[in-house]
């Protein structure tokens, strides 16, 4: 079974107070690279964000080397949640595993919107929110939690 993990960065993998996000504070989260180090499935970001901004924070989490490829509004056509976004991100995730289509790709996500539009490609998705109790309005997410930290320390891999 061929089985990887897109994970959004902004309040997702990274959570911030605001809409500038202060790089300049940002440090390594060796816990969190601990989580991803474990899981034996290949990774991928996927953020409506610029690269330079989501590249900027998976290296400064040095996070960096677990990911295969980073999705953003720079490098592919359309952004989430468009139908047309995860089906060219699943193309290339394809690609990434030479040739083989995944069967079950894992989302990791906090806006509802997007989770909305991965469940209608197929993909799982895991909601991170402060309102994860609330999920369950939301026939669309498969999981929720309220950190990706916890999420990775839930789930089995």
């Amino acid at each position: 079974m061929v089985v990887c993990l897109v994970f959004d960065i902004d309040d997702t993998i990274y959570v911030h107070k605001s809409d500038i996000v202060p790089y300049n504070t940002i440090r390594p989260d060796y816990q969190l690279k601990h989580q991803l180090e474990r899981i034996p499935y290949p990774k991928f970001v996927l953020s409506n964000a610029t690269f330079d901004h989501a590249n900027l924070i998976v290296n400064r989490l040095d996070i960096d080397e677990q990911f295969e490829k980073i999705y953003t509004r720079d490098n592919i056509p359309e952004m989430k949640p468009s139908a047309f976004c995860y089906r060219s991100v699943t193309r290339d995730i394809s690609m990434s595993l030479y040739g083989k289509i995944p069967d079950q790709i894992i989302f990791f996500d906090d806006l509802i919107s997007n989770l909305e539009g991965a469940k209608k490609q197929g993909w799982y998705t895991i909601w991170i929110s402060p309102n994860y109790i609330e999920a369950h309005k939301y026939p669309f997410i498969d999981k929720s939690f309220l950190s990706v930290k916890e999420a990775l320390d839930q789930l089995h891999f």
